[in-house]
């Protein structure tokens, strides 16, 4: 609907003037009666209902839209975190709850009840974080190949998809065209992503340790942590030998010219 509820004009075959929803009631107004009646950030009775709202109040989407694209953000975030596959449980069963979990705990942040609900639901998607971060961590080292391999499989499906149809009859079923992209990115699609490398963990540290600082040729020595900078003792003690001396003569000229 591109009819503006406070001129009347339907704007679908003229998309030059943009429309806007309310997010307050959802009422469609143009952008011309917007800057027209919303002047120097005052309140204005809605056209359709009047309910007070103001310039702020418009987005670019009805509400519909917005509530999916919040959605599909809060999936994108809970999926990033419950990650497991079913290699990881022993039944099917099992891994048929752990989606039944997820689900709810998503339905939960997209239609909560109240804002106790909300901060519930996220303590309890905390505590999951912590007690699986290692699991995320390996999951999320794992990405950008199984991105690329998905683009791969893309590309191959299309490839096939416009061999079959731009075929002749007799000739379907033969070998596959190539995508134009395989031409187009052939360097970046023959060097596919590096996993990233999983850190050493000794006695069972929790992956979100400090990790031990580096010097020039391996770990550094406790000496070179502690005097800052990563520089030697020697280098350290000359500093300290020459600020001390600078002070004392400063201390000197002070106590001489008072005198």
């Amino acid at each position: 609907m591109n009819e503006c509820l406070a001129c009347h004009v339907d704007y679908y075959h003229n998309p030059d003037v943009r429309v806007f929803f309310s997010v307050v009631c959802d009422h469609p107004v143009c952008e011309p009666c917007i800057t027209r009646l919303f002047q120097h950030g005052r309140t204005y009775p809605c056209p359709a209902c009047g309910q007070s709202v103001r310039a702020e109040d418009f987005s670019e989407h009805p509400r519909e839209a917005r509530q999916v694209e919040s959605e599909v953000k809060v999936r994108r975030q809970i999926c990033d975190i419950y990650c497991k596959t079913e290699d990881d449980f022993q039944t099917a069963e099992e891994y048929n709850d752990y989606l039944m979990q997820r689900e709810d705990t998503i339905f939960r942040l997209v239609n909560p009840s109240c804002h106790e609900e909300v901060q519930e639901t996220w303590r309890c998607i905390d505590q999951y974080r912590e007690l699986n971060a290692e699991q995320i961590l390996r999951v999320q080292r794992l990405q950008p190949r199984k991105k690329f391999q998905k683009i791969l499989s893309i590309i191959e499906e299309e490839g096939v998809f416009c061999s079959s149809v731009n075929a002749e009859w007799g000739e379907r079923g033969q070998a596959a065209l190539q995508h134009p992209f395989q031409a187009r990115y052939r360097t970046l699609l023959e060097h596919p992503p590096e996993d990233q490398r999983e850190p050493a963990q000794e006695g069972g540290a929790s992956p979100f340790a400090p990790q031990p600082l580096l010097g020039e040729h391996g770990p550094a020595d406790t000496a070179r942590q502690m005097s800052g900078g990563g520089q030697t003792p020697e280098v350290c003690l000359k500093k300290a030998r020459h600020f001390f001396f600078s002070d004392l003569v400063a201390a000197t000229s002070v106590i001489a010219s008072a005198a």
